[in-house]
């Protein structure tokens, strides 16, 4: 008999993969997941992301769901979809691959609950997490706490900054800390056959510290020796609300409303101290930024009964931003954003061709202080898939989009404590604009999986940083600067290793293009393997990345970014003990190389608690079916992130 494991269908934009018997009675959806070969799983981090290192957007049966996957069995899994190429409705919100996990009809758990703790030794890193879910067909309440802390993370900097007539060099540590929470209600009703309903609550917040000291020397006419202390402080809180309300015309017709409000705040206290034998040097700032946005979302499908699919949607948000600096007395600046964004998709498969076209177009007016700017701006997204067999296919893509610089880019008051730079935004940015193309072909036989791929990306008018000289002063911002290419090679391999493991391999070379300057490379590698045998799952993770670039500066990665060893002992299939060491191979070490005319500066990192990082984690989960679940998993999730300097 057959596999559906190694059973692989092509759509339009992307795979569908199946998971074995092994995997679905694994009890965990992120160990689950690790079969499957476009992603990678982190269990230990409860994190999913793609092969090549970006992060998707994560659907369940084609639905947002904020509680992660955490509450899924993956018994209840029926295929899971990678997409990649993500239609002009994700392209909106900065996504440009998505994660589709398909569910069987009518198994939702009747009644779930989950707890679970981690904690690093030593003291470092740690959390505590509880979910639950209770319902019928009619009604559902979900809800989610987590609490996360981090205790003394060190680290080691070495900075050596040059310009005009001086050097200064510095040595010393930071050591970041602080409490950070989240807690979610979801209420969930079925109020007519054609008519589902979700009430959503939302609130997160933290208040992380980050405290430096350390020596050095200023070196101008002669050379002076002092002592620094520095620190951060930021509070944030966001609370979000939203209601969903979906209406079935028929099958395949459907409209989706979602109306949301979203309220945060945040407050961020930096100082830096330098005591020289005849003075000193003392700054100190203060932001207390808040936000109010609000937003509708229109979303209509329809499937055609030629086996197309059509949808279309508006997205209307309107944000108010508030950024004061209250200790230099300066005004308060104020950003507002009116958006409003139209899209479209049309999916069709005839014979062995799948394709998709999708478009949208965004209307923005946007005034940060005293800029006032309004632009139309496109995105669009096309994809052809040709299956040669079933084993065999290869995909053409396609994406537009472009992204508004952030509210920190626009800031123009400086959040640097520095005694010789100054770093502030720049209010008459404009958004930036890529295209990209891509080619990629796809090879399964008997659990191999090998996915070669080609992409080329070029952004016009692109956000990035640059500087100039005051007085003596280095003054760091952005600007909206000609054009930047980015040219990719590589590809994944795995292998299932029949129902008991997998392992992983994929690697890519990528060539930088900033314009006036020569091409800048570097290389990307991930490598992953996992085991199930009887109670026991082993897991290794490793990846590593030698470079990245802006237009100013290039960060060398001395070590690899991340590598973790992870052995997990089922006592039961829903209560399990996981053991790792993260960063086990090296300590983590970084350097970055930063110039701009006379100005330059060169820092070194060394990640000291953070190496070989050894944690321990207890997880119990609770799940029992019923005969009348909810059929709808719909879930109405918070896309806030909250403004951040």
């Amino acid at each position: 008999t057959g596999n559906r494991a190694d059973l692989v269908e092509r759509t339009a934009t992307g795979e569908i993969f199946h998971l074995s018997e092994k995997a679905k009675g694994s009890g965990d959806p992120f160990i689950a997941l690790r079969e499957i070969p476009r992603l990678y799983s982190n269990v230990g981090a409860r994190t999913v992301t793609m092969a090549n290192g970006e992060r998707p957007l994560i659907l369940v049966d084609g639905n947002r769901h904020h509680s992660g996957i955490a509450t899924i069995d993956p018994k209840e899994i029926e295929a899971v979809e990678v997409v990649e190429i993500a239609k002009a409705r994700y392209l909106k919100e900065g996504y440009q691959q998505v994660v589709n996990i398909k569910l069987r009809k009518r198994t939702h758990p009747f009644l779930f609950w989950e707890v679970a703790t981690r904690h690093n030794l030593p003291w470092r890193r740690g959390f505590g997490v509880g979910y639950f879910e209770i319902g019928n067909e009619r009604y559902a309440l979900y809800g989610r706490a987590v609490a996360n802390y981090t205790h003394d993370e060190e680290t080691s900097l070495e900075r050596t900054q040059r310009n005009t007539g001086y050097t200064k060099w510095t040595d010393g540590r930071e050591s970041l800390a602080g409490p950070d929470f989240l807690g979610e209600l979801q209420f969930r009703w079925m109020a007519t056959g054609r008519d589902y309903i979700v009430a959503h609550a939302y609130a997160t917040g933290g208040h992380k510290r980050t405290n430096g000291w350390g020596e050095g020397t200023l070196t101008e006419e002669i050379t002076r020796q002092f002592t620094y202390r520095a620190g951060v402080e930021d509070r944030s809180y966001i609370i979000t609300s939203s209601l969903f309300h979906k209406h079935t015309f028929a099958e395949g017709n459907t409209l989706e409303t979602t109306l949301a409000y979203n309220r945060n705040h945040n407050e961020n206290d930096g100082f830096r101290t330098e005591t020289y034998p005849d003075w000193i040097y003392d700054y100190r700032y203060l932001f207390k930024n808040d936000r109010h946005s609000g937003r509708l979302d229109l979303d209509y499908s329809l499937e055609l009964p030629s086996g197309a699919s059509l949808a279309a949607g508006s997205q209307t948000r309107l944000v108010s931003d508030r950024i004061r600096q209250l200790y230099t007395g300066v005004p308060t600046f104020r950003h507002e954003r009116w958006d409003e964004y139209l899209y479209a998709d049309f999916n069709h498969t005839a014979g062995k061709l799948a394709y998709m076209l999708s478009a949208g177009l965004e209307a923005i007016r946007l005034r940060a202080g005293d800029a006032t700017n309004s632009y139309l701006k496109p995105r669009a997204a096309a994809s052809a898939t040709y299956a040669i067999n079933d084993r065999i296919s290869t995909r053409l893509g396609y994406q537009l989009t472009n992204t508004p610089p952030t509210e920190s880019q626009l800031n123009p008051y400086n959040t640097s404590t520095d005694s010789l730079t100054r770093t502030v935004g720049n209010p008459y940015l404009l958004p930036s604009q890529s295209h990209e193309m891509s080619l990629s072909a796809t090879l399964n036989h008997r659990g191999w999986y090998l996915t070669p791929e080609l992409s080329y990306r070029i952004a016009t008018d692109l956000v990035e940083p640059y500087g100039y000289d005051d007085g003596g002063i280095y003054v760091s911002s952005y600007r909206n600067s000609g054009h930047y290419g980015n040219l990719q090679a590589g590809g994944s391999l795995s292998y299932r290793i029949g129902q008991v493991g997998r392992v992983g391999l994929s690697a890519y070379h990528a060539v930088d293009y900033f314009e006036g300057q020569p091409a800048r490379q570097s290389f990307i590698g991930y490598f992953n393997a996992s085991v199930n045998l009887k109670k026991w799952y082993f897991g290794l993770d490793v990846s590593y990345r030698n470079d990245s670039y802006t237009a100013l500066s290039r960060t060398h990665y001395r070590t690899p970014d991340f590598s973790m060893l992870q052995a997990t002992y089922y006592i039961t299939p829903n209560f399990y003990v996981s053991a790792a060491i993260e960063n086990f191979l090296v300590p983590y070490r970084t350097s970055t190389d930063y110039r701009s005319g006379a100005y330059s500066e060169q820092t070194l990192s060394r990640g000291i608690s953070a190496s070989f990082s050894p944690w321990i984690l207890i997880r119990y989960t609770f799940r029992k079916n019923g005969s009348r679940e909810m059929k709808e998993r719909k879930r109405v999730s918070s896309i806030e992130e909250g403004i951040k300097l």
